[in-house]
């Protein structure tokens, strides 16, 4: 077996390991590739790509197969992150994919999971060290960890690109990376050992916020066949409709035409050429323009709302494990840089809640001021993340599959404060520092053993595992996941309810 020597570069020193390359090429659609073999046994193959480079003419459009390529690839090195407002790698040429196995043959049929970053659809790849494969391949199953494009590149809606678009709409690509991947996972992931029959999708924030858009479009039909989502990520600015206006929020072409419109003004290229000036920006030129990123109601990837289609019941209907971690909001509220009084927080929740207010004053605005850092916490937790994971579940529930739901409750920087947004990450991959303490070296591979058993069967239950319930519309009841692990009831019922109708109220609204 051929030795490979990999270098990395860590804070300007080198660290050398030794792995070694894999005998036989993988034979898959487009060419030839070949990996390495670490120390556990199990597979590693990174970079590979999945889609043509969405660069040039392919820049705002939907991926495109990959560029054949001759002899054998040698895939041992991550692919660039998408592009970004900081990444050390980055590059518009970013569509590529990591797999780990531990397969032997392609015979073996591993339930495969497909991770899906998270970033706010802005930043994040799928090279950060904490999403690293190796627990999950050596857990029997076969890892793929795929890029996908962000800001302007992702997101991007334009009425000239919505005209040049055979469907007649335009943004939604990250999306639209996300099925071809999948795609790519349907025709080659047999040639790792994996099940194409199998496939249970799964992303955390943003990635969680994927698995809902994934959920709820039909062009993901078929393609996956189990999800989780992590902290799913929907807040009432990040849907908006194409071409109308909803809420308070203007729509995405007028959106897109806006950042486009000014940024070329700037540049005085305000010509009659719209597209050609678009295209003919540089990646460096696009990331200066503040556009807000969403998931884009088009009538193609989206008939409708994504709302409206798990209220209705057309949505992806496979088995789903979703949760929160209880602290959520810890990441994004800072004690000194949030509201410090009573007066403050209610004239803030007035403005933002407007006619749509109802009860919920009551909840989100804190009745002193010593408690006003709390509840701001609980509000970001509930109305970024709470809300949309419980939609979710709910969603799945009153179907024929189970769906199950967690909290995760260990902090693992600070036992004795609620678990932030993203605390979980470590546990899942049991990608944990060398010297945690015993507690957290169990509560990880708890969580990555239930995260497994769940693409094995379509349930975290199995042999020697806390047993936990699947989620009932009547009782409500979820997993808390932490250094205790039991059930407990109804989260958040009565906020997370007037969440759903000030959400439903204000996106139906058009001014």
């Amino acid at each position: 077996m051929k030795i490979s020597t990999r270098v990395l570069l860590i804070a300007g020193c080198c660290l050398t390991f030794t792995a070694y390359g894999v005998d036989e090429p993988v034979s898959l659609t487009h060419g030839q590739v070949s990996g390495v073999t670490l120390d556990s046994g199990v597979q590693e193959f990174l970079g590979i790509p999945f889609a043509a480079p969405p660069v040039g003419d392919l820049r705002w459009k939907a991926p495109q197969a990959p560029t054949p390529w001759q002899g054998v690839r040698v895939a041992d090195q991550h692919g660039p992150a998408c592009m970004q407002r900081r990444a050390a790698y980055m590059s518009e040429d970013c569509l590529y994919l990591n797999v780990w196995t531990k397969a032997e043959t392609g015979a073996e049929k591993l339930p495969v999971m497909v991770w899906i970053h998270g970033g706010g659809w802005t930043s994040g790849s799928n090279s950060v060290p904490i999403y690293d494969g190796e627990a999950f391949a050596n857990n029997e199953v076969v890892l793929v960890s795929v890029n996908y494009r962000m800001n302007a590149f992702g997101w991007m809606a334009h009425p000239a690109l919505s005209a040049e678009s055979e469907q007649g709409v335009s943004g939604n690509y990250g999306i639209l990376d996300n099925v071809a991947a999948f795609k790519w996972v349907q025709q080659n992931i047999a040639e790792f050992g994996g099940d194409a029959s199998n496939v249970t999708i799964f992303g955390e924030s943003a990635g969680g916020g994927s698995v809902y858009a994934l959920l709820a479009t039909p062009l993901a039909e078929g393609l996956f066949h189990k999800a989780i989502s992590e902290s799913t990520w929907i807040t009432a600015n990040n849907v908006t409709k194409l071409n109308t206006p909803n809420g308070m929020t203007v729509s995405a072409e007028q959106r897109g035409s806006q950042v486009i419109g000014a940024k070329l003004e700037e540049l005085g290229m305000s010509g009659s050429d719209v597209l050609e000036n678009m295209r003919s920006l540089s990646a460096q030129q696009l990331m200066e323009m503040q556009l807000g990123v969403s998931l884009i109601v088009d009538g193609h990837v989206f008939p409708k709302s994504p709302a409206e289609i798990f209220a209705e019941g057309s949505h992806n209907i496979v088995p789903l494990m979703a949760g929160i971690n209880d602290g959520e909001g810890l990441f994004f509220v800072r004690p000194d840089r949030t509201f410090q009084s009573v007066t403050e927080q209610r004239a803030a929740r007035v403005e933002e809640f407007g006619e749509h207010a109802g009860s919920l004053l009551d909840y989100y605005v804190a009745d002193n001021d010593e408690d006003v850092f709390t509840v701001e916490v609980d509000y970001n937790t509930d109305a970024w993340f709470a809300r949309p994971t419980r939609e979710i579940i709910h969603a799945i529930a009153r179907s024929a599959e189970d769906s199950y739901m967690y909290v995760f409750t260990r902090n693992l920087r600070d036992p004795m404060q609620r678990a932030p947004h993203a605390m979980e990450l470590r546990y899942v991959f049991n990608t944990l520092p060398s010297d945690a303490p015993q507690a957290d070296v169990e509560i990880a591979q708890l969580l990555n053993d239930y995260w497994t058993q769940f693409a094995k069967s379509g349930t975290p239950n199995g042999d020697g595992l806390p047993r936990w319930p699947a989620y009932d519309l009547e009782t409500q009841v979820h997993q808390v996941l932490g250094v205790q692990v039991g059930q407990d009831s109804m989260l958040r019922k009565q906020e997370l309810d007037e969440l759903d109708r000030y959400f439903s109220d204000r996106y139906n609204s058009v001014p």
